[in-house]
């Protein structure tokens, strides 16, 4: 007797397999407009790096931190490519440096900024992330 190849497993193997990438798709959370200031004192930052990391402690799942430059005091977050930060709450790192030798680009940076604002086991500043919310602003010191 011949054997006859029988498709319906495979078409349940592929059904199944799109059902998976839609609810994983449709569980993607859409990002939230994060956007501020980051003071030095009583001056804006003139430049560094501002870093969300999510708060497990308070509920915030979130696989990866959202990312952002500081530029003259102002901020805009991103989350791999993508603007924004997903809703909840954020430890929030800041850190800003300068070469230790002005003459030598590639010297042992020198933080402008007190070193616990650039730890996430550390800093003090946190933020709730939430649909319309903002603007976030930050101040640090040295």
């Amino acid at each position: 007797m011949p054997y006859r190849f029988r498709r319906q497993p495979l078409v349940r193997v592929g059904s199944l397999f799109v059902l998976v990438v839609l609810v994983g798709c449709a569980a993607e959370v859409k990002p939230v407009p994060v956007e501020g200031t980051v003071k030095l004192g009583k001056d804006p930052l003139k430049s560094g790096t501002i870093t969300f990391h999510p708060d497990a402690a308070k509920g915030n799942k979130a696989p990866q931190p959202a990312v952002g430059t500081v530029e003259n005091g102002a901020f805009k977050l991103a989350v791999g490519g993508t603007p924004g930060a997903p809703a909840g709450w954020y430890k929030v790192t800041v850190t800003a440096s300068v070469p230790s030798n002005p003459k030598d680009e590639y010297s042992e940076p020198k933080s402008l900024i007190d070193p616990r604002f650039g730890r996430a086991d550390l800093t003090t500043l946190s933020a709730e992330v939430k649909e319309g919310g903002g603007p976030y602003d930050f101040s640090v010191n040295k």
